[in-house]
């Protein structure tokens, strides 16, 4: 795989070699095909035009490709930023114009070049027409080379951002083919069918010949067609803060603010745990959406969200919130809307870890523990491993008392233990429970903490979508040193397994001795890029 340093010299030397070759085909062609050619057109010239038009190629679709690769860093999955932006749309500019000069190219080379070896009686106007197309591809190259210039000293768009998006669409294929509607699967086939049904009338009309307009008029049409039904099937809608990056990190303070919001707000519509069940939701003129465990969070972008908070949702009962809520607020909602979200996929996660599957970043938090010591979920990244004990007292005294023993042994595979009251706690428990206490009991921002991570108590054998749910009074989340959630256990569903401290510091080794294969966990909600969004082709 070519490293970006290797790709930053050879696309410009490539381009330098384009230009030369370029005007040097120039050249050859006004002297082969002009009043008094200086080489046998049907012998030499020919010949020789014919061969360096394919090394032209060649030369042509390396600058294309490279290119292709030059441009992706400057985007980086921001294919958003594309549209919006004066790099973006120079980057564009030079995309056509490339394409432009590729198809000239191939025109010369399969249309233009063996006509001036045809009869005398059209060879002069074969020649004709092959000097302007030279020219006019002389004059795109140096077009592209410029555009090419001009885009490597633009900012590029991968850290542009966007706060308000100008398209009432944008384009995902993961929100439409993904997810199997069935308006986005016929339409992405019907374009397929039109750009077939193109590519067979240009190929008939090159082999039969007939009327110029006809051989290129209806491979065109066709092929517009085909680009404005699909693009159409793959549409969804959008809004001016539909990429609107989120300010408020995705941290337990943020969530647990937000879940009270929710529990003072919105439960008689949305229900107890946001699974569109709520006391009034059959009395709304649309059935508000399950928020916990359809695919809501990866399906819009938090920008949407913030939309719906702030104007609501016309014709479904969803009221704004812009008077009520402050900005920060409805961006906390946002937050409790992801934290549902990956609480519910956390199902999947139990007491092994799954070898080298990073995938579920948790909401980050801050906090102070009673020895005077504070911290923040990220510090343990490049460190160690992280045991979060979400715990009740007195339950959960004897497992405390087993893992205050453990600790040493802990410490030695780079663990760190943090303990999490789930319910607040008096001074005198406070003073019994960390009596030579060899690891941080929270104290501050342990309410947050223990609230939100409640939501990721959801098991296979337990998904826990009755009612107001129950929380478990013992819980235990083991983090990676590089910031995802990779293992849990919850006694009451997962029996004794961590109550093998052997067997939890397998998991922490099987942690240790993986490399980095994600980059940690970004601190605010973002939209999925799994695929290409315009605001998503994931454009």
């Amino acid at each position: 795989m070519m490293t970006s340093s290797l790709l930053s010299t050879v696309h410009p030397a490539l381009a330098i070699l384009l230009v030369g070759g370029m005007f040097a085909f120039l050249v050859g062609v006004f002297a082969a095909t002009g009043i008094r050619p200086l080489v046998n057109t049907r012998w030499l010239g020919g010949w020789a035009l014919k061969w360096f038009s394919v090394v032209r190629l060649v030369v042509l679709a390396a600058v294309f490709v490279t290119g292709l690769k030059a441009a992706y860093p400057l985007i980086d999955q921001n294919f958003a930023a594309v549209f919006v932006t004066h790099s973006g749309w120079l980057l564009i500019a030079k995309l056509t114009i490339a394409c432009l000069v590729l198809a000239i190219a191939l025109r010369i080379h399969f249309v233009s070049l063996p006509a001036i070896a045809v009869n005398a009686e059209f060879a002069a106007t074969a020649k004709r027409n092959l000097r302007r197309w030279v020219v006019i591809e002389g004059v795109c190259t140096l077009a592209l080379i410029w555009a090419g210039h001009v885009v490597a000293n633009d900012h590029p768009p991968n850290h542009a951002v966007i706060h308000d998006w100008p398209y009432p669409f944008r384009f995902s294929i993961a929100n439409t083919w993904g997810m199997g509607m069935a308006d986005a699967v016929i339409g992405v086939w019907v374009a397929i069918i039109l750009l077939a049904v193109a590519g067979g009338a240009a190929l008939l009309g090159r082999m039969k010949g007939g009327r110029s307009r006809w051989r290129l008029g209806l491979p065109t049409v066709l092929t517009i067609s085909a680009l404005v039904v699909g693009l159409y099937a793959l549409a969804v809608e959008a809004f001016p803060e539909t990429y609107r990056p989120t300010p408020v990190p995705f941290k337990a303070e943020s969530v647990a603010h937000a879940m009270t919001l929710f529990a003072e707000n919105c439960i008689p519509c949305h229900g107890h745990q946001a699974k569109g069940d709520g006391i009034l939701a059959k009395t709304l003129p649309k059935k508000p959406v399950d928020l916990l465990t359809e695919p809501h969070a990866s399906m819009h972008t938090p920008g949407d969200f913030f939309h719906w908070l702030t104007n609501g949702i016309p014709g479904t009962g969803m009221p704004a919130w812009r008077e009520k809520f402050s900005d920060k607020e409805r961006w906390d909602l946002v937050n409790l809307v992801h934290a549902l979200s990956r609480g519910y996929q956390a199902r999947i996660i139990d007491t092994r870890v799954l070898p080298n599957q990073p995938y579920l970043a948790p909401p980050g938090f801050s906090y102070t523990a009673h020895d005077g010591s504070s911290g923040r979920l990220k510090d343990f990244r490049e460190e160690k491993a992280l045991l979060l004990v979400v715990f009740s007292w007195p339950e959960s005294r004897e497992r405390l008392d087993q893992l205050r023993l453990a600790y040493p042994l802990l410490r030695d595979h780079k663990a760190e233990v943090l303990a999490v009251p789930l319910t607040a706690l008096t001074t005198q428990q406070t003073a019994l429970i960390t009596e030579d206490l060899p690891f941080p009991l929270v104290t501050q921002g342990a309410d947050e903490i223990a609230r939100t991570y409640s939501l990721f108590r959801r098991t296979i054998s337990n998904p826990d979508l009755m009612g107001q749910g129950a929380v478990p009074t013992h819980m235990e989340f083991l983090f990676d040193r590089f910031g995802y959630l990779r293992a849990r256990w919850i006694p009451e569903s997962d029996g004794s397994n961590w109550s093998d401290i052997d067997f939890l510091t397998q998991q922490v080794d099987q942690l240790n001795q993986e490399e980095k294969i994600l980059p940690p966990p970004s601190e605010y909600v973002q939209e999925a890029t799994h695929d290409m969004d315009m605001g998503g082709m994931k454009m």
